[in-house]
């Protein structure tokens, strides 16, 4: 799952502070955790344009 920061904070997982803005790939049980914790949302897949 990919998920998008929208508050900072600092990741204890990671060991990192993650700012609002950056985009990271997590497992799903860890993205519905930050997402429940108010500090992330999922990011939408982008679909390539067909060629």
């Amino acid at each position: 799952m990919k998920v998008r920061v929208i508050k900072r904070y600092s990741d204890v997982i990671l060991g990192k502070i993650k700012e609002a803005g950056e985009s990271f790939e997590v497992s799903e049980q860890r993205g519905k955790h930050l997402i429940h914790e108010g500090v992330a949302v999922m990011e939408k897949e982008k679909k390539e344009p067909a060629k």
